[in-house]
């Protein structure tokens, strides 16, 4: 492990100090047990700066969408709440019109939304912008109009992840937020959380633990710390189907754990598998849909150029988070690798060195650990 540790060790710090990201924390581990676990460079750079640490807290952004929508619904389909072949309709009154839209393709980025739309711009004051509340943003998800015919292709959409976390809610008859605490985090111990700005004040701590800022919001006039990046998961209130998680490095592994432990058909620590294994299986097949990599809530690495990098193996799934943050999971060996970080600190990039640093991020910690792709 040391000559590839010092590896990871020089390619994290070389981004770091051409800023490419302020700091990161890495973790990699296999059937449960982390032999890696890494902090780099700095939490935050403004107003001061601060150290990263293996137990900072960041933004998760869209691992949200796989983390706690994707395994609400394992859950529900598992407890025939759910039928993936469901219109969405079927669910939502607005939508009945619409029976080509069915939850298996909004879960795959193939039903027919546009990828992004700021719905915010109209719905948040511009002089005290402040949440509105889920309802809002809602109603104008459901009413905009399809970009293609779903199924016929993928585009990676915010939209249908928002309207899949309101029907989730409303099987399992509860909050997004409060659904997947019960659920999964406090079954298995962990500090995910969503921050509920309609019930709480935004901090620069978590559970007793520094939260990594995000950017200088130019909507929100103020640096941004302790409440979701994503806008229109903002002016939700915080808690939403696309984004609003946060967490640390270690949670994220622990769940990646419980979930390639669920593959195989067993509890993290003995206990019964978070999810069935049969529908965690189904749920990361590729959705078959033309020219996708994705999953049903997951992506999967494509052969060649893949974020996820060179190493990990074709069958692996994961997610990426616009803050900064990844997971690849590979369930065959159970091997997890996780990269927190806020390369959105303290401004927004477009920045080409940051997509060539996350795969290559991504290869070094699962060298370090002496994986090899069967």
């Amino acid at each position: 492990m040391p000559s590839e540790y010092n590896s990871l060790h020089a390619l994290a710090s070389d981004a770091i100090s051409k800023r490419v990201i302020p700091g990161a924390v890495v973790a990699v581990g296999r059937a449960g047990q982390a032999p890696l676990i890494q902090a780099f460079g700095q939490r935050q750079v403004e107003p001061q700066s601060a150290p990263a640490a293996i137990d900072t807290v960041y933004d998760l952004a869209s691992l949200t969408k796989a983390l706690v929508t994707s395994v609400l619904f394992m859950r529900a389909v598992a407890e025939s709440r759910l039928t993936l072949d469901d219109s969405l309709g079927r669910h939502m009154d607005s939508l009945a019109d619409r029976p080509e839209v069915t939850l298996r393709r909004v879960l795959a980025h193939a039903g027919g939304f546009p990828a992004h739309r700021k719905f915010y711009d109209d719905l948040l004051d511009k002089a005290d912008p402040r949440p509105v509340g889920a309802q809002a943003v809602l109603t104008l998800a459901a009413a905009e109009p399809l970009a293609y015919a779903p199924g016929s292709r993928s585009v990676y959409s915010d939209l249908g992840f928002i309207l899949l976390g309101a029907v989730v809610e409303r099987v399992l008859g509860g909050r997004l937020d409060e659904l997947a605490e019960r659920l999964i985090f406090g079954p298995l111990g962990i500090g995910l959380r969503f921050v509920d700005l309609r019930v709480q004040t935004p901090a620069a701590s978590l559970g007793g633990s520094p939260v990594a800022p995000t950017e200088r919001c130019p909507v929100r006039r103020r640096l941004v710390v302790g409440e979701v990046h994503d806008l229109n998961a903002f002016a939700m209130g915080g808690v939403a189907g696309h984004a609003g998680l946060f967490g640390r490095a270690s949670d994220v592994l622990r769940l990646a754990f419980a979930l390639c432990a669920a593959y195989h058909g067993r509890g993290l620590d003995g206990g019964v598998p978070i999810v069935s294994p049969q529908i965690l299986r189904e749920f990361w097949q590729p959705a078959g849909v033309p020219g996708s990599t994705w999953r049903l809530g997951w992506d999967g690495p494509s052969d060649h150029g893949s974020l996820a990098g060179d190493l990990i193996s074709r069958r692996a799934v994961g997610h990426l988070g616009f803050t900064g943050c990844s997971l690849w999971m590979d369930p065959d060996q159970e091997t997890c690798v996780v990269v927190l970080t806020n390369r959105v600190h303290p401004i927004v990039r477009d920045d080409p060195r940051f997509r060539a640093l996350r795969p290559a991020l991504h290869d070094a910690a699962l060298r370090a650990i002496d994986y090899g792709a069967e």
